[in-house]
Protein backbone atom coordinates (compact mmCIF):
# COMPACT_ATOMS: atom_id res chain seq x y z
CA UNK A 1 0.00 0.00 0.00
CA UNK A 2 3.09 2.51 0.67
CA UNK A 3 5.31 0.75 -1.52
CA UNK A 4 6.44 3.77 -3.49
CA UNK A 5 6.12 6.37 -0.75
CA UNK A 6 8.50 3.73 0.89
CA UNK A 7 10.69 3.67 -1.80
CA UNK A 8 11.54 7.16 -1.51
CA UNK A 9 12.94 7.12 1.63
CA UNK A 10 15.85 4.56 0.64
CA UNK A 11 19.23 5.16 1.56
CA UNK A 12 20.17 5.80 -2.23
CA UNK A 13 21.15 8.65 -3.99
CA UNK A 14 18.69 9.54 -6.70
CA UNK A 15 19.73 12.71 -9.12
CA UNK A 16 15.98 12.52 -10.20
CA UNK A 17 14.73 12.95 -6.51
CA UNK A 18 17.49 16.03 -5.30
CA UNK A 19 16.48 18.05 -2.56
CA UNK A 20 18.79 21.48 -2.05
CA UNK A 21 19.05 22.30 1.71
CA UNK A 22 21.27 24.86 3.34
CA UNK A 23 24.00 22.96 4.24
CA UNK A 24 24.73 21.00 1.36
CA UNK A 25 24.27 24.43 -0.81
CA UNK A 26 27.10 26.17 0.97
CA UNK A 27 29.54 23.80 1.05
CA UNK A 28 28.84 23.08 -2.62
CA UNK A 29 29.39 27.11 -3.31
CA UNK A 30 32.65 26.50 -1.01
CA UNK A 31 34.09 24.19 -2.46
CA UNK A 32 33.46 25.59 -6.09
CA UNK A 33 34.88 28.60 -4.64
CA UNK A 34 37.70 28.04 -2.90
CA UNK A 35 41.53 28.27 -4.29
CA UNK A 36 42.79 25.38 -2.82
CA UNK A 37 44.53 22.68 -4.18
CA UNK A 38 43.44 19.95 -1.83
CA UNK A 39 39.61 20.53 0.10
CA UNK A 40 38.53 18.42 2.95
CA UNK A 41 34.59 17.89 2.89
CA UNK A 42 34.02 17.30 6.29
CA UNK A 43 31.09 16.16 7.93
CA UNK A 44 29.43 13.56 10.16
CA UNK A 45 28.59 9.84 8.89
CA UNK A 46 25.17 10.52 6.74
CA UNK A 47 25.35 14.85 7.00
CA UNK A 48 25.28 14.66 3.33
CA UNK A 49 29.04 14.61 1.83
CA UNK A 50 28.97 11.43 -0.41
CA UNK A 51 25.62 12.83 -1.88
CA UNK A 52 27.59 15.92 -2.46
CA UNK A 53 30.50 14.70 -4.18
CA UNK A 54 28.02 12.76 -6.45
CA UNK A 55 26.09 15.91 -7.34
CA UNK A 56 29.42 17.40 -8.07
CA UNK A 57 30.26 14.91 -10.63
CA UNK A 58 26.64 14.24 -12.07
CA UNK A 59 26.43 18.05 -12.44
CA UNK A 60 30.05 18.40 -14.74
CA UNK A 61 30.74 14.93 -15.78
CA UNK A 62 33.80 16.46 -17.59
CA UNK A 63 35.18 18.15 -14.81
CA UNK A 64 35.56 15.39 -12.50
CA UNK A 65 36.71 12.04 -11.50
CA UNK A 66 34.66 10.52 -8.36
CA UNK A 67 36.04 7.92 -6.28
CA UNK A 68 33.50 6.15 -4.71
CA UNK A 69 35.45 3.43 -2.70
CA UNK A 70 39.09 3.76 -1.92
CA UNK A 71 39.39 0.76 -3.20
CA UNK A 72 38.18 1.29 -6.74
CA UNK A 73 41.34 0.53 -8.82
CA UNK A 74 42.10 3.38 -11.21
CA UNK A 75 45.06 5.14 -12.93
CA UNK A 76 45.41 8.05 -11.28
CA UNK A 77 49.10 8.46 -13.17
CA UNK A 78 47.41 9.08 -16.38
CA UNK A 79 44.70 11.44 -14.85
CA UNK A 80 44.22 14.76 -16.79
CA UNK A 81 45.16 17.94 -14.78
CA UNK A 82 42.17 19.82 -15.67
CA UNK A 83 39.96 17.20 -14.00
CA UNK A 84 39.29 17.52 -9.90
CA UNK A 85 39.88 13.96 -7.78
CA UNK A 86 36.73 13.72 -5.72
CA UNK A 87 37.43 10.96 -3.16
CA UNK A 88 34.49 9.66 -0.65
CA UNK A 89 35.41 8.37 2.35
CA UNK A 90 39.09 9.41 2.27
CA UNK A 91 39.37 8.23 5.97
CA UNK A 92 39.68 4.61 5.15
CA UNK A 93 42.83 5.55 2.79
CA UNK A 94 46.11 4.42 4.53
CA UNK A 95 48.67 7.07 5.08
CA UNK A 96 50.75 6.82 1.49
CA UNK A 97 48.04 6.46 -0.60
CA UNK A 98 46.93 9.94 1.33
CA UNK A 99 50.90 11.03 0.42
CA UNK A 100 50.16 10.11 -3.23
CA UNK A 101 47.57 12.17 -3.44
CA UNK A 102 48.86 15.28 -2.28
CA UNK A 103 52.02 14.72 -4.72
CA UNK A 104 49.10 14.43 -7.29
CA UNK A 105 47.70 18.07 -6.00
CA UNK A 106 51.65 19.54 -6.10
CA UNK A 107 51.54 18.11 -9.57
CA UNK A 108 48.39 20.28 -10.80
CA UNK A 109 45.62 18.13 -9.81
CA UNK A 110 42.31 19.63 -7.63
CA UNK A 111 41.51 17.12 -4.61
CA UNK A 112 37.93 17.39 -2.91
CA UNK A 113 38.18 14.71 -0.08
CA UNK A 114 35.78 13.75 1.62
CA UNK A 115 35.85 12.84 5.16
CA UNK A 116 34.74 12.13 8.59
CA UNK A 117 35.35 15.23 11.02
CA UNK A 118 37.10 14.30 13.44
CA UNK A 119 39.45 11.55 11.27
CA UNK A 120 39.85 14.88 8.56
CA UNK A 121 40.62 17.39 11.11
CA UNK A 122 44.05 15.30 12.06
CA UNK A 123 44.47 14.26 8.39
CA UNK A 124 44.93 17.80 7.72
CA UNK A 125 46.90 18.88 10.42
CA UNK A 126 49.74 15.99 9.16
CA UNK A 127 53.04 18.06 8.17
CA UNK A 128 52.50 17.00 4.46
CA UNK A 129 49.20 18.38 4.18
CA UNK A 130 49.55 21.76 6.73
CA UNK A 131 52.27 22.78 4.55
CA UNK A 132 50.32 23.15 1.75
CA UNK A 133 47.07 25.72 1.07
CA UNK A 134 44.36 23.36 2.23
CA UNK A 135 40.57 24.17 2.74
CA UNK A 136 37.86 22.85 4.86
CA UNK A 137 34.97 22.78 4.30
CA UNK A 138 31.76 21.60 6.47
CA UNK A 139 28.62 20.26 5.25
CA UNK A 140 26.40 20.82 8.11
CA UNK A 141 22.63 18.93 8.74
CA UNK A 142 19.12 19.74 7.99
CA UNK A 143 17.51 22.86 10.12
CA UNK A 144 13.91 21.59 11.25
CA UNK A 145 11.81 23.52 8.48
CA UNK A 146 14.06 22.13 5.62
CA UNK A 147 13.31 18.62 7.33
CA UNK A 148 9.57 19.18 7.39
CA UNK A 149 9.61 20.86 3.65
CA UNK A 150 11.84 16.95 2.23
CA UNK A 151 9.69 14.76 4.45
CA UNK A 152 6.00 16.70 3.72
CA UNK A 153 6.57 17.10 0.50
CA UNK A 154 7.24 13.40 -0.07
CA UNK A 155 3.74 12.14 1.73
CA UNK A 156 2.18 14.77 -0.32
CA UNK A 157 3.44 13.41 -3.59
CA UNK A 158 1.94 10.43 -2.62
CA UNK A 159 -1.29 11.72 -1.02
CA UNK A 160 -0.40 10.59 2.43
CA UNK A 161 -0.05 12.93 4.18
CA UNK A 162 -2.73 12.77 6.99
CA UNK A 163 -0.08 9.80 8.03
CA UNK A 164 2.50 11.81 9.71
CA UNK A 165 1.64 14.92 11.76
CA UNK A 166 4.16 18.00 12.90
CA UNK A 167 4.42 16.26 16.47
CA UNK A 168 6.04 12.80 15.31
CA UNK A 169 8.80 15.23 13.01
CA UNK A 170 9.88 16.78 15.42
CA UNK A 171 10.44 14.15 17.60
CA UNK A 172 12.10 12.65 14.46
CA UNK A 173 14.15 15.42 14.25
CA UNK A 174 15.16 15.57 17.37
CA UNK A 175 16.41 11.86 17.40
CA UNK A 176 18.52 12.61 14.30
CA UNK A 177 20.05 15.69 15.38
CA UNK A 178 19.30 17.16 11.69
CA UNK A 179 21.34 13.81 10.46
CA UNK A 180 19.90 13.50 6.86
CA UNK A 181 20.67 9.72 6.74
CA UNK A 182 19.72 8.92 10.58
CA UNK A 183 15.94 10.96 9.57
CA UNK A 184 15.47 9.29 6.36
CA UNK A 185 16.22 5.73 7.95
CA UNK A 186 13.88 6.50 10.55
CA UNK A 187 10.95 6.83 8.53
CA UNK A 188 11.94 4.35 6.18
CA UNK A 189 11.99 1.76 9.10
CA UNK A 190 8.46 3.23 10.70
CA UNK A 191 6.53 3.21 6.96
CA UNK A 192 7.52 -0.46 6.36
CA UNK A 193 6.14 -1.02 9.87
CA UNK A 194 3.31 1.42 9.34
CA UNK A 195 2.47 -0.73 5.79
CA UNK A 196 2.74 -4.67 7.43
CA UNK A 197 -0.17 -2.89 10.24
CA UNK A 198 -2.21 -1.57 7.73
CA UNK A 199 -1.99 -4.27 4.99
CA UNK A 200 -2.31 -7.05 7.77
CA UNK A 201 -5.28 -5.25 9.08
CA UNK A 202 -3.72 -4.04 12.94
CA UNK A 203 -4.60 -1.16 15.10
CA UNK A 204 -1.53 0.96 13.50
CA UNK A 205 -2.69 3.45 11.18
CA UNK A 206 -0.86 6.70 11.49
CA UNK A 207 2.78 7.28 12.02
CA UNK A 208 2.49 7.57 15.84
CA UNK A 209 4.90 7.23 18.72
CA UNK A 210 4.41 2.92 19.05
CA UNK A 211 5.33 3.40 15.07
CA UNK A 212 8.32 6.05 16.15
CA UNK A 213 9.40 3.62 18.79
CA UNK A 214 9.57 0.67 17.38
CA UNK A 215 11.50 2.13 14.65
CA UNK A 216 14.06 3.55 16.84
CA UNK A 217 14.40 0.75 18.97
CA UNK A 218 14.83 -1.54 15.31
CA UNK A 219 18.25 0.78 14.55
CA UNK A 220 19.33 0.90 17.74
CA UNK A 221 18.70 4.58 19.02
CA UNK A 222 16.15 3.42 21.85
CA UNK A 223 17.15 0.48 23.35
Amino acid sequence: MLKELIESFEDTIKFNDFFEYLGFVDAKNEILSSPGRIIFLLGEPGSGKSYLLSYLKYENPDKYLLIESPFSKIDLKSLDKNKTILVDEAQLLSLKTLEYLRILSDKGHKLVLGMHTQIGNKVASLPHFSSRYIDKVYIRGLTFSEFQKYVMNKFIQYQKQYLISPKILKKIYKYSKGNFRMAKKIIYIGLNLLDYSISHNLSYRTFDDCILDMSLLAIGVLK
